[in-house]
């Protein structure tokens, strides 16, 4: 009789481990249907387990030429030298191209520290470029609030899903951007909208070395820019709002503290 109410009193904890456990294996298959993600298991972390320690690769070197660049680039558009600028940029994203490529045609010249300072290269170019043209007044402040509240919106979208994903909540694992457990692909729309912001900052550096501010084609470009920035945006935030429709506004790890 001991042992069958001891059995009694331990089925119910069980029963909570395995409700919490289902929940969050649906929460992220509903995560996986819309935002495209992929979960990375444990054996295959292991597996490249060798690749974290490999810093010293060409695309590193390359992420880290285009982080030092980004501040020469704001430098040289803040100080009026519009082609030494145009030049650098061009440099820093052929960088960006070229570093990708070796990354995934050669699988040895991938690292850790190259998925982690690759994407902060981007940012960082394309902010502080963004950012300079528009103090210097060759960017309308309209499209600026397109674009940097775009990428505030998604990074916090992203911390939403984020957190909603943890099984046991932590600073350390929110922000952890190399565990692998979301992955989330930008759609077309995504990729076209990186592609005209880029071609939008070019622009801008152009209009004063070919005297392009008052060309019809250079404003049109500039709204072209504006639109897709926010149908982006909407797709993003129509996506997030499907996940976070479908999950629990609770996350597993806190109502099963709260049972336990």
């Amino acid at each position: 009789m001991k042992m069958m109410s001891r059995f009694r009193l331990q089925r119910p904890l069980c029963s909570v481990y395995l409700a919490a456990h289902s929940r969050a294996r649906l929460r992220f298959r509903y995560a996986s249907k819309y935002l495209d993600c992929r979960h990375t298991s444990n054996s295959s972390s292991t597996d490249n387990s060798h690749v974290k320690d490999n810093i010293y690769t060409i695309p590193n070197a390359l992420s880290l030429s285009r982080i030092i660049l980004s501040p020469v680039v704001a430098y040289s558009i803040i100080n009026g030298q519009h082609t030494t600028a145009l030049a650098l940029f061009g440099i820093a994203g052929f960088t960006d191209f070229l570093d990708g490529q070796i990354a995934r045609r050669f699988p040895s010249q991938r690292s850790l520290l190259g998925s982690i300072i690759d994407p902060i290269g981007d940012k960082l170019l394309m902010g502080m470029s963004t950012l300079s043209v528009w103090y210097t007044g060759l960017m309308p402040s309209w499209l600026l609030c397109i674009i940097l509240g775009r990428d505030i919106i998604l990074l916090t979208g992203g911390l939403a899903v984020k957190y909603q994903s943890l099984e046991k909540f932590s600073f350390k694992g929110l922000f952890n951007v190399t565990d692998g457990t979301i992955e989330v692909k930008p759609g077309w729309h995504g990729k076209l909208n990186m592609c005209l912001q880029l071609g939008a900052v070019i622009a801008c550096l152009s209009a004063p070395i070919w005297s392009l501010q008052d060309s019809p084609y250079f404003h049109n470009y500039l709204i072209l820019t504006g639109v897709m920035g926010v149908y982006s945006l909407v797709q993003y935030i129509l996506t997030y709002r499907n996940v976070m429709g479908k999950v629990r506004s609770k996350p597993a790890w806190m109502d099963e503290s709260k049972k336990t």
